[in-house]
């Protein structure tokens, strides 16, 4: 259902009970195991009429990309499913191959002793899922709710609204480029280029005693909220002094709570953020992010859920041989409009706002 303003907004069927999956991650047996309690025929029919939506990130460092990828595509084409973009799907559309996207791209070998075994895509298969990809939105709404893969920002969304009906993709090149013609004015130029060149491989090397880079620390700074494509799906970011490892490379910024900023009366399910629903194995630069228990709505308001709980994670237990039954990482769903949590071991828990 295609928004009259704009083609990155799609609206939502009002009066219709809604499923919204979060991040899946080519994990394709964890989502079979969530559409079948969720009550979810093969096609992605439901028997009362409610409809699936999936917040993004369906691909990347699972098992099965491929497999999560077309079955959702097709529930999609079906009219049972709506999907927006995430940063994933994004970087598979500007054919920008990062950590875990080796079962796509052909120049991530060193993805193969990560993530294998997995699923590659059909090298003949592909130019239609961009395709189809190019077309999805980044935001769906309704009257009570708004989904969009990681952030809601007016300023960004305002944007794209006054750049029209150019495509996803010419978009994010000219935001990039307008970014890179900006910040080659500012103060840390010269410091990011002389970081770069001095650290190079240093950059993706864990093993690397890596200090505070100033100027590549503002690079993602200003680039996470100048760009409005990446703001919306990836977020908006702040300065840590501590760099820390994650994703192949070394980071000098963290996630922001943005949804402390969020005012106003309508719901917004994100995906994205890597909630844990256990209070062990939280990585150090997350446990500043939530500061809630793990079934609780977040904001000054309350009217934001991330119903992301980490099945990205779910390929580290695999190599330590932890079984599916123990693992801490899920996918989840948010059933709307009766708030609850759906786990993908069958467990459900109602959403809570403590006031």
């Amino acid at each position: 259902m295609h928004s009259d303003k704009c083609s990155f907004i799609h609206f939502l069927p009002t009066n219709t009970a809604l499923d919204v999956i979060g991040d899946v991650h080519g994990e394709w047996e964890a989502l079979q195991q969530l559409l079948h309690f969720l009550g979810y025929d093969e096609s992605g029919q439901h028997k009362q009429g409610r409809k699936l939506v999936f917040i993004g990130d369906l691909c990347d460092r699972g098992p099965d990309s491929p497999a999560v990828l077309d079955w959702v595509i097709k529930a999609v084409a079906a009219e049972n499913a709506f999907a927006v973009i995430g940063n994933h799907e994004l970087n598979l559309l500007i054919e920008d191959p990062k950590d875990g996207s080796g079962w796509y791209f052909d120049n991530r070998p060193q993805d193969e002793a990560r993530f294998a075994p997995w699923q590659h895509y059909c090298n003949a298969k592909r130019k239609q899922l961009q395709d189809t990809l190019s077309q999805w939105p980044l935001i769906l709404q309704r009257d009570d709710l708004r989904i969009v893969h990681a952030a809601w920002l007016p300023d960004s969304i305002d944007k794209l609204l006054h750049c029209g009906e150019t495509s996803l993709v010419k978009q994010y090149h000219y935001w990039e480029n307008r970014f890179f013609e900006d910040f080659r004015q500012t103060e840390w130029y010269e410091h990011y280029m002389q970081e770069r060149q001095q650290l190079d491989t240093e950059l993706e090397n864990e093993h690397y005693p890596m200090t505070f880079q100033p100027g590549i620390a503002h690079y993602d700074l200003l680039r996470s909220c100048h760009n409005p494509l990446r703001a919306l799906t990836s977020g908006i970011q702040a300065i840590t002094q501590k760099p820390f490892y994650i994703n192949g490379r070394w980071r000098f910024t963290v996630r922001k709570p943005w949804w402390q900023q969020y005012n106003d009366p309508i719901a917004v399910i994100i995906g994205h953020y890597w909630r844990s629903w256990y209070s062990t194995g939280v990585a150090e630069h997350r446990k500043e992010l939530f500061q809630e228990p793990p079934t609780h709505w977040l904001g000054k308001r309350q009217q934001v859920f991330c119903i992301d709980f980490s099945i990205g994670a779910r390929w580290r237990e695999r190599k330590k041989a932890i079984s599916s039954a123990d693992s801490q990482m899920h996918l989840a769903a948010l059933r709307w409009p009766e708030n609850l949590i759906m786990l993908n071991n069958g467990k459900y828990h109602l959403s809570k706002r403590s006031h």
